[in-house]
Parts: C-alpha cells; sequence; structure tokens
C-alpha cells in the first residue's frame, strides 16, 4: 500500500504539468488530502495524551488515511485508458477470477440450496462485494454486451452471464442482510433516478429510450427474484432482528443475538461519544472504548468497533472527521449526479458507481468495514474508474477553455 502510495506521487510529479493542476481543482481529491491531514494530525495528538496505545493511533492514521486509493484508481484509469469502463472490466474479471477459485475451495456451494458458507474475508465482505458486482453488471449490460455487430458480441454477453450467476449465486450462499439491504435501497435509488432524468428528456427522445426501459425492467425483474430469494434465506433471521428491536423500544431490555449485540453496543458508544463529541477519541481507539464502555458479556462480540461505520468514525475523528468524510463522497457523488443526468455511456458509469456509494453506506450502518484492507480496495475498485470520469472531464474542460484562449488571442 504504502509503495503504491509513492507511485501514485511519484507519477504525478513526472506528469505534473498535464495532471497537478486537474487533481489541484478536483473536490474528491481536495477533501481526501484534508481528511488525511487531519487524521494524521489527530493520532500524533491523541498520541501525546494516551502515549500508551499511540502505536494504534498511528497504525489506523494510515488505515483510515487509505482514502486516498480511490483517487489513485482514478487517475491511474483516466490516463492509462481510453475509456473509463476498463477499469470495471478488469474489477469485474478479477471478481470472477477470485470467486471461481472461493467456490471451488468450498465444493462448489449453490444458492438455491440455502446453505450459508463463509467465503473471502467474512459473509458480510462477500455480500456487499457480490451485490455491488450484480447491480454494476446489469445496470452496465449495454456497455458490457456491446454492439450487436461486434465480433465479440457473443463472447462479452457470455461472459457477462457468467458474472451476473456468479455474482447471484454469491450472494446468496452468503446471505449477510446488510447487503441484501443495501442492494435493495440501491435497486430503488437507481430506479427513482431514472425516473427523474426520464422526466427532464424531450418527448422527442422518448421514443429512442424504449429500449433501455426493457432492459431496465429485466434488470429491475431479476434483482427482485434475487432479493426475494435472499429473503426467503433470512426471513427468520430478519423477523428476530425486528421481534428484538420491538422488544427494546417497548421494555428497554435488551436479549442476546446478533441485532440484540448491535444495539448494546450502539447504545453504549453514543454514551462515549457524548463525552468527546467534537475531535473523539483517536483514531483505532476501539479497544480503549470497548474497557471503557465496560460492556455486559451479551453484548460482547469478536472485534474492536461497535459494529457501524458511522459510529466508529464519530468515536475515533468525533463530528469535524465525520464531516469532512461526508463532504469527501457528497463532493464525488454530486459530480457523478451531474454526469448522470447528461445522459449516455457515461451516466450508466456514473448511475452505477451512485448505486454502489448507496448501498455501501447502508451495509455500513450495522457493520463496520474500515477495519479492514479488503474495504479500501472496495471503494476504490468501485468509485475509481467513475472518478476517473470527472477527471477526464475536467481535462477536456480546460483544453477547451485554453484552445478558446488561444483563439481570442490569435484573433486579437
Amino acid at each position: 500500500m504504502a509503495f503504491t502510495l509513492l507511485a501514485f506521487l511519484a507519477g504525478t510529479w513526472v506528469h505534473r504539468h498535464q495532471w497537478w493542476p486537474r487533481l489541484k481543482a478536483d473536490w474528491v481529491i481536495r477533501w481526501t488530502a484534508v481528511w488525511i491531514l487531519y487524521v494524521i494530525g489527530l493520532a500524533i495528538i491523541m498520541a501525546q495524551v494516551y502515549p500508551e496505545i499511540a502505536e494504534r493511533h498511528y497504525e489506523y492514521a494510515w488505515k483510515l488515511s487509505r482514502f486516498f486509493l480511490i483517487g489513485l484508481v482514478a487517475w491511474w484509469v483516466a490516463m492509462a485508458f481510453r475509456n473509463a469502463i476498463t477499469g470495471y472490466f478488469l474489477m469485474l474479471a478479477g471478481f470472477v477470477l477470485g470467486a471461481l477459485l472461493f467456490h471451488h475451495a468450498q465444493g462448489w456451494p449453490w444458492g438455491l440450496a440455502g446453505a450459508r458458507v463463509d467465503l473471502w474475508e467474512g459473509r458480510q465482505f462477500y455480500t456487499l462485494f457480490s451485490a455491488s458486482v450484480l447491480a454494476v453488471t446489469l445496470i452496465l449490460t449495454r456497455d458490457i454486451w456491446g454492439p450487436r455487430h461486434d465480433r465479440w458480441f457473443w463472447f462479452r454477453g457470455a461472459m457477462w452471464a457468467t458474472t451476473v450467476l456468479v455474482a447471484a449465486n454469491g450472494l446468496l450462499v452468503s446471505q449477510s442482510r446488510g447487503g441484501l439491504l443495501g442492494l435493495a435501497v440501491g435497486l430503488v435509488l437507481a430506479s427513482a433516478a431514472l425516473g427523474y432524468r426520464q422526466l427532464r428528456v424531450d418527448a422527442a427522445r422518448s421514443h429512442s429510450s424504449r429500449s433501455q426501459w426493457l432492459v431496465m425492467t429485466i434488470a429491475v425483474a431479476f434483482l427482485a427474484f434475487i432479493l426475494w430469494l435472499g429473503w426467503q434465506a433470512n426471513s427468520d433471521r430478519i423477523g428476530h432482528d425486528v421481534a428484538v428491536i420491538a422488544e427494546t423500544i417497548e421494555s428497554g431490555d435488551i436479549q442476546r443475538s446478533s441485532m440484540g449485540v448491535r444495539l448494546g453496543q450502539w447504545m453504549h458508544g453514543m454514551e462515549l461519544f457524548r463525552e468527546r463529541p467534537w475531535f473523539g477519541w483517536g483514531p483505532g481507539a476501539g479497544e480503549q472504548l470497548q474497557e471503557l464502555a465496560a460492556l455486559p458479556e451479551r453484548y460482547q462480540a469478536g472485534g474492536i468497533h461497535f459494529h457501524s461505520a458511522p459510529l466508529d468514525l464519530l468515536l475515533w475523528t468525533g463530528i469535524v472527521g465525520l464531516v469532512i468524510a461526508t463532504l469527501l463522497f457528497a463532493s464525488l457523488a454530486l459530480g457523478l449526479w451531474r454526469l448522470f443526468l447528461r445522459g449516455g455511456p457515461e451516466a450508466r458509469l456514473a448511475l452505477a458507481a451512485l448505486t454502489v456509494m448507496a448501498m455501501a453506506f447502508i451495509a455500513s450502518i450495522t457493520q463496520t468495514y474500515l477495519t479492514s484492507q479488503v474495504s479500501w480496495y472496495y471503494l476504490a475498485a468501485f468509485l475509481g474508474p467513475a472518478h476517473a470520469l470527472l477527471l477526464k472531464r475536467s481535462a477536456t474542460g480546460s483544453g477547451m477553455a485554453a484552445a478558446r484562449r488561444e483563439g481570442s488571442g490569435a484573433g486579437g
């Protein structure tokens, strides 16, 4: 990871005349730099306050700084490939290869058989990754298949079908409720975004969009079927979660269960947050906070986190840190939303990234993905190529502006 960062910095220096002005003007890069400086400064200060866990603060300052991977992949894709979708092609190919290896190691589990298998670094990670791949593959159907007259049309279609089936099976065999809920919410938001954009389209273009609506309808029907299968496999666990939440609201007593552990941790975590709301307890202070919380045995679980990425960010970096992280993703989402409204192939890439952002946020409410390096690669792989579109577009805009200035100068 460190060598990757050094290579990124060296590359931007070598191409500083071409890329440095664009990266410096990009708000995602700006907020990433602010975030990194903030967590490093916070870690240094908290290491002085709690020298006994200084090493932990420095370790997590590095871990939390890995938001830079999104910008790194964006720069790499924008610089190395003519089309940003190539970044997604590479990611999907890597997913299929890895998934086949994981399935082979587990004896080829089949999602319809109802078995729940632990793949990759855990069910939560694998469900979210599979759900994200499934959503992206369906949204980019038209781009993956390519034009009908292309000689690779049927080969690309076979690869598309393989990716969809492998991702759907991975989603069903891992059966994490957070990933399934994220997929459901992402599906609703993507459909709402398409409907909103359709209302803005001229009547003259409405006929040409019928084929797109047909593809979208098929995709929605397929995703609804997968979600129904996921619901069937998890209905008992989801029903128990609802019962635990309802009893907690009514009586205040929290049962020992997967959801009960989370509710207990969140309740004690919020008490710790109120003690230091603005700057938190320092990056990676989870183990110290677990001791301070003095969680009852029935609320304890493995790990040094509180089963919620937003809550962990609040505890580690405070309100200030959470606001910076929110502005980082909000700036990326705003740029992609504007790109989506323009329509065309780039709009589909933007919609895919926006959908994954929504899925990741929903899944992160009940699970901390910040403690695993897999999460940083996940964010970079799904958001980096879309961010590359914004870097490319800013480059095009800069080039056009320069051309206009030269033309006006020559005319003068």
